[in-house]
């Protein structure tokens, strides 16, 4: 994990709030941008800068549609080191 891509999601509500989504299933463009109420064309960015980060991928990257993403290791290892941080210092 670098500091980098901590940096990277922390930096942007619609990144973090996907990473959230596919932590517990994966999801398509369309799913996705219901569910964090962000306009279509917002998560596919979104989603084209995680996975260039090796955060989220393409689960059937052969098939064009319904494309279905998931997160990779990195960004579950991301996604928990961000929880353990706000655990951490929503106590103090």
């Amino acid at each position: 994990m670098t500091a980098e891509s901590l940096d990277f999601v922390l930096s942007s509500e619609t990144r973090l709030r996907i990473l959230s989504f596919l932590s517990n299933s994966s999801g398509t463009p369309t799913q996705l941008s219901k569910k964090v109420e962000k306009h279509l064309s917002h998560i596919s960015r979104a989603l084209k800068e995680l996975e260039k980060m090796d955060l989220v991928s393409c689960a059937n990257p052969k098939n064009s549609k319904p494309r279905e993403y998931r997160l990779t290791p990195q960004g579950d290892k991301i996604l928990r080191e961000i929880y353990r941080y706000r655990i951490r210092f929503s106590v103090l």
